[in-house]
């Protein structure tokens, strides 16, 4: 019986051994369909990321860099706390995912069989959107000269002379020509040319702020029965923040692609915001905060949010405080990252009535703890360079009770449903921003003293 045990042996290991082989993860079966679904939009030739993660062999070389980005949470970017807001577009990976692409490094990070391997994600011309039904080109181009960091806000025109007649758009993307030269852009609809394209001064000027370009940014796409509306005659024009990163001066030309809407269209996308410029942080100083808040003057629905600041920023929430004293938290980021800035998408929408307060608290590192801050020891206020900062958040938004029922093909108005209804036409949904708002003197020191 002995003899007969040790002749079972090889067999009994090798069984073993096959079944832990076909336990370890491989890249075609387990690894590949991640990176598709998490990384790949941003891990490809031409893209903002530093190299392609499209296929094996450009994947497998920067194993152990994956592994550890995603041990240290660094990798696939997300900054916001998803265990207090469910979000559409969260990046973040789930335990299970984490644990694939941990165990694939692990086990020797195998290609496996090549039948097992998912169809890539394609992507048209640079579009992360796919081909665009329409694309707005700027009206000139603009030279950012190599090693420049402080280049004046340029302010663009898109050429928009084809809005003939009322556009209806669902989807939309900012495209540069040369993605680091890019560092962000504010874009904007006007009923004519602004000397100075701000957001306040569009709004004001009876138009709209469609959205920005940033640092991480992905195309805007509206929620099945919602659209943007360009009224005929209207102006497109952006703002852009360049920065001579490339190797060479560079020529851009940046673009506006976008989609139409088609079928039937509700609710017209809106967008709220806060905008406070008052700050002072002194140096070393790692808790600053800043709080602002806007009054909302419609019952509105919240579809997304986010914020801008600058390298010290690290944190930022907003939430709608209800006339009854109720909250409903509508963005909760601990670890706010300038070189990666979310339009953070709700799964949940949040339904607020005429005289909720949309709050915003905001936080920022002065001090040598922070990685990305360029001088501790220098006091920082609000100015337009990176090395000053600002805070500007926004939030998308419907009217609730808001039902169109328009008739669109191709973008266009061709009729009405039968049970539209007519609803009002806003020119602000919500109170000025702090920054547009007298403000009270600061109280001045009375006494003697040194």
């Amino acid at each position: 019986m002995k003899s007969t045990t040790w002749m079972l042996l090889p067999c009994i290991m090798l069984i073993a051994a096959s079944a832990s082989a076909a336990e370890r993860p491989t890249y075609t079966k387990d690894v590949a369909p991640i990176l598709f679904a998490n990384c790949v939009s941003c891990h490809r030739s031409g893209e903002i990321a530093p190299m392609s993660l499209m296929n094996y062999d450009e994947v497998r070389p920067w194993a152990k860099s994956i592994k550890k980005a995603i041990s240290e949470g660094t990798m696939p970017p997300w900054h916001a706390d998803s265990s207090k807001v469910e979000y559409l577009n969260d990046l973040s990976l789930s335990s299970a995912e984490r644990e694939t692409i941990l165990g694939w490094v692990d086990s020797g990070a195998t290609r496996g069989d090549a039948g097992d391997m998912p169809e890539a994600p394609t992507f048209t011309g640079g579009w992360a959107m796919g081909e665009p039904d329409f694309i707005f080109p700027t009206t000139t181009g603009f030279t950012v000269e190599q090693g420049e960091t402080e280049i004046e806000y340029q302010s663009v025109y898109f050429d928009s002379s084809s809005i003939t007649e009322d556009l209806y758009i669902t989807e939309w993307e900012i495209r540069p020509t040369h993605l680091k030269s890019v560092h962000h852009a504010n874009m904007v609809r006007a009923p004519k040319a602004l000397d100075r394209v701000g957001i306040g001064q569009a709004v004001l000027a009876g138009g709209d702020y469609i959205g920005s370009y940033l640092p991480g940014c992905r195309p805007m796409k509206y929620p099945e029965g919602t659209a943007l509306r360009i009224p005929a005659g209207s102006v497109i024009q952006i703002q852009i923040h360049y920065v001579g990163l490339e190797d060479r001066d560079v020529v851009d030309h940046t673009e506006l692609g976008v989609k139409f809407a088609q079928g039937r269209v509700d609710k017209i996308m809106r967008v709220l915001g806060t905008d406070d410029n008052d700050m002072e942080i002194a140096p070393y100083q790692d808790d600053y905060t800043l709080e602002t808040s806007v009054n909302l003057l419609y019952d509105l629905t919240i579809l997304s949010s986010g914020a801008h600041m600058h390298t010290r920023g690290d944190s930022y929430l907003m939430k709608a405080i209800l006339p009854d004293g109720g909250e409903k938290l509508i963005a909760d980021v601990p670890n706010y990252d300038f070189n990666w800035q979310s339009n953070y998408q709700l799964a949940n929408p949040v339904q607020v009535p005429k005289g909720t307060e949309l709050f915003v608290k905001a936080g920022w590192d002065n001090s040598a703890k922070n990685p990305n801050n360029p001088d501790p020891s220098q006091k920082v206020v609000y100015g337009p360079w990176t090395k000053d900062e600002m805070l500007v958040t926004w939030a998308h938004a419907v009217l609730t009770n808001e039902k169109l029922g328009l008739k669109l093909v191709d973008g266009r108005l061709v009729g009405k449903f039968d049970d539209a209804q007519e609803a009002p036409h806003p020119f602000l949904l919500q109170s000025l921003p702090a920054s547009m708002r007298p403000r009270e003197p600061k109280a001045e020191t009375v006494g003697g003293g040194l």
